[in-house]
């Protein structure tokens, strides 16, 4: 079946294509050839096209997401967020994944741009800075998840997890279960991973305790963790606590334990970062983020659209289990 044309409303309303127009996008026009417009219009189910609307309007209306790795539970639960608010404001989301690859993430977000979005939200490096940031310099409010932008400009937001209280976070959950010799697994160099680093480095620190340099190793996937997970073994002395930096490893940081007969806590201690479905059912201890009102947030910042640049930061939360051991509170000091 043919789709019905603005053409096709005009001939049956016995207006113009002009005047259809005006009235399908609220212009003044006289109540009954109104009244006509909208009757043709619901008779012949014509739908606006939303692609020609944009080119009108310089901008479409749908919010563009480009995602670092739909792996991660973190960005589903942050996609939904977005999606909630964006739904309410009667507004697409158009999502891409980028596979944790930056030639992706800069050919994404070039793509957005060139798609004209209302507005975007990205979770990727800094080799994208520069795009965002002169698509908000054009006027197009662009927000940065997970991580600080120096100086940016108008309209170029983050929304961002307090990572060095994360961190400090762990450090006096550690010393609270009786853990010392910490070894951490990373994912890599992000900034918020080293800002976790350096609050538990810190909170260990004053607890009378060290996390040396080489008390660190680096995954960068999943299948990476146990040859890391050794390699912290041999490294470290007498390792009674392994902290994981990103909930995209921890099960394979638990099970690189299991393997080699470790007993989680009576051995060594397991203590990740960001919630995930099967933690309570590992019992793993975490530090929770709140994704889903991450991307709310993101999704609140494009569709108000301030005039200034706005930082928001959220803070993390200790959901204790037992991977470490715990205590009760009178056992609870050194």
């Amino acid at each position: 079946m043919k789709r019905t044309t603005i053409g096709d409303v005009a001939a049956a309303a016995g207006v113009s294509v002009a005047t259809v127009s005006r009235v399908l996008n609220g212009g003044n026009v006289k109540e009954a050839t109104a009244g006509r417009v909208w009757e043709a219009a619901n008779r012949l189910e014509y739908t606006p096209n939303a692609l020609t609307k944009s080119i009108f309007a310089g901008r479409s209306t749908t919010i563009g997401v480009v995602v670092r790795d739909l792996a991660s539970p973190f960005y589903l639960d942050m996609m939904r967020g977005i999606d909630e608010i964006a739904a309410a404001d009667n507004a697409l989301v158009m999502f891409a994944n980028a596979f944790r690859r930056v030639d992706r993430e800069i050919a994404q977000v070039r793509m957005m741009d060139e798609q004209r979005v209302r507005g975007l939200v990205v979770t990727t490096g800094a080799a994208t800075d520069d795009r965002t940031r002169r698509m908000a310099e054009r006027g197009t409010p662009c927000v940065v998840m997970a991580r600080s932008i120096p100086a940016p400009p108008p309209r170029l937001h983050t929304v961002a997890l307090d990572d060095l209280a994360a961190g400090r976070l762990m450090a006096a959950h550690a010393v609270s279960c009786g853990r010392r010799s910490v070894a951490v697994l990373a994912s890599g160099a992000r900034p918020s991973q080293l800002a976790r680093i350096e609050g538990l480095r810190g909170g260990l620190a004053e607890a009378g305790a060290a996390l040396p340099e080489h008390a660190v190793a680096s995954a960068a996937v999943p299948a990476d963790v146990d040859g890391a997970v050794a390699t912290l073994l041999e490294r470290v002395h007498a390792v009674d606590l392994l902290v994981c930096l990103t909930g995209r490893l921890t099960v394979a940081a638990h099970t690189a334990l299991t393997v080699r007969d470790i007993d989680i806590p009576a051995d060594i201690g397991l203590l990740a970062m960001d919630d995930f479905p099967w933690a309570p059912t590992l019992g793993i201890t975490v530090i929770a983020q709140p994704p889903y009102e991450m991307g709310r947030r993101a999704a609140e910042l494009i569709i108000e659209n301030p005039d200034r640049s706005v930082r928001t930061i959220f803070e993390p939360e200790l959901v204790a289990r037992a991977s470490c051991g715990e205590r009760s509170t009178g056992d609870a000091a050194l």
